[in-house]
């Protein structure tokens, strides 16, 4: 929403994009970075339960957290956008699901490929629709999102770390 409602109101797009991708390349580096150091202290039931919780958590905040209102005046400054854009990607569902995966999987690089792949197509697509992001049906995308993801962490939580080898 962040991201359609600052390219809605005549942010350039170029910049931007390389805004995303740097962002998006940072912020899950950064999660990956975390996970190698986290993945050692956790035993592979460990593991599964820190995804499933991570899953839950991200669901929660799906089904849950609204978007916030547009801002009146929404800043120009590449700068502030990046910042704000990092801190929201790191902290968020899609942040805790790829540090939790790279724990899971000893992978974490790849994880992080995959996110900041999954990151910037989110928020590059978001930049071209632009107001029409907003058209879309986001309760219900929301509610299938948050339902797929408990659906999940109740998967992982119930099966064996084996089941995954």
């Amino acid at each position: 929403m962040r991201i359609s409602r600052i390219a809605a109101k005549g942010a350039p797009p170029a910049p931007l994009f390389v805004i995303i991708a740097a962002v998006a390349i940072a912020a899950c580096a950064l999660a990956s970075w975390l996970a190698g150091e986290f993945a050692p202290l956790l035993t592979g039931r460990q593991k599964s339960w820190f995804v499933a919780a991570a899953m839950v958590l991200a669901a929660l905040e799906v089904i849950v957290l609204r978007a916030p209102v547009a801002p009146r005046e929404p800043t120009r400054s590449l700068g502030a956008i990046a910042i704000v854009l990092f801190a929201g990607v790191l902290a968020d569902a899609s942040g805790l699901l790829i540090l939790s995966l790279g724990v899971a999987t000893a992978a974490p690089l790849f994880v992080a490929a995959g996110g900041a792949l999954a990151v910037a197509g989110v928020l590059g697509a978001a930049l071209l629709a632009g107001r029409d992001w907003e058209k879309l049906p986001l309760p219900t995308m929301r509610w299938a999102t948050g339902i797929a993801l408990l659906l999940g962490a109740f998967a992982i939580a119930l099966l064996s770390p084996d089941a995954f080898s």
